[in-house]
């Protein structure tokens, strides 16, 4: 494989100097203006750098075995892919909906009847709608075939890169979806604070302005609600869940969650963002449809879950 870096030698980008300095070490050449450079491999720490230097600049190319020029970020993407060890081929990073393909039967089994899934989430559906052809009111069929192409669009550089993508595979689990969607109205869907509370965890960002211990904790807690089944422990005479998952040791998570019983109507346009930020020593997602309180403790450390558990008390 050969990939070819070219950037412009006389452009006035500040990091342009370092930037020629090692085209000068890897023997670039220098054509109408442009510097080229040829590396052997995507993974080269080198064309990383160059990339970060002046891979954003007007007149900066990247291409494989001089095809066409393509899409850096993309090819970095892949090159740095957070996947890569428990990597199964599938690229969870392509969504449908809110999760990865391999996701879905799992995480909607209770809704999935003979090859139809059943829900009330109308931003599913809109998020889906690119995807989705009308059978009749409420009710749509799931195009595969296009969903496939936009896979395999999405992946195009993995397919290139990734030694363990695989179509194959990918197909399979394409096929694996339901046939059909119906919408159903809200007040026919069994209430499911688990299923509710992962859908909601499904998407959240961690503020990046927390402190690192507290990204940490929080990423920690998230995954221990994740795992644990039946939404939790609940707390006699509190809205109060407790969550502990036996294989991570002497670690527990306490959670509250609340939905005003007058929930706001949102438009179709409006997106909600699950933003966890840190509010009175708890973490905490707030949106206008609910609010989500939590936090993690160790058996070792009870006064601190004594504390939070009081401050959740008096959350209203």
């Amino acid at each position: 494989m050969k990939i070819t870096f070219q950037f412009n030698s006389r452009s006035s980008g500040q990091n342009v100097p370092a930037a020629k300095a090692i085209a000068e070490k890897c023997n670039g050449i220098i054509e109408d203006r442009f510097y080229k450079i040829q590396f052997d491999s995507p993974e080269d720490e080198n064309l990383k750098k160059l990339y970060e230097l002046v891979g954003k600049l007007k007149g900066s190319q990247i291409s494989i075995d001089d095809g066409e020029p393509i899409n850096a970020t993309k090819i970095f993407n892949a090159v740095n892919c957070q996947s890569k060890i428990l990597c199964k081929g599938l690229c969870n990073h392509v969504l449908f909906g809110y999760h990865s393909i391999d996701q879905i039967a799992e995480i909607y089994t209770d809704h999935i009847e003979k090859g139809v899934l059943s829900i009330s989430d109308e931003r599913l559906i809109r998020r889906l709608s690119n995807f989705l052809v009308p059978i009749e009111e409420n009710r749509f069929r799931i195009n595969k075939e296009l969903f496939l192409t936009h896979f395999q669009n999405e992946t195009e550089m993995e397919n290139i890169l990734c030694p363990k993508y695989s179509l194959k595979k990918i197909e399979s689990e394409i096929d694996k979806l339901p046939d059909e969607i119906i919408l159903k109205p809200k007040e026919e869907e069994e209430e499911n604070l688990e299923t509710f509370i992962k859908n909601i965890l499904t998407n959240c960002e961690i503020d990046s302005d927390l402190p690192f211990e507290d990204i940490l904790n929080c990423s920690k807690a998230v995954f221990i609600i994740f795992l644990c089944e039946g939404g939790g422990i609940p707390l006699q005479n509190t809205d109060i869940y407790i969550l502990s998952f036996p294989l991570i040791k002497d670690l527990n998570v306490l959670l509250k969650l609340i939905i005003p019983e007058d929930t706001p109507e949102l438009s179709e346009e409006s997106e909600i963002k699950n933003v966890v930020i840190k509010k009175n020593d708890l973490y905490c997602i707030k949106t206008p449809l609910y609010r989500m309180y939590f936090q993690i403790f160790s058996d070792d450390d009870l006064s601190k879950a004594e504390n939070s558990f009081k401050q959740l008390k008096k959350i209203k």
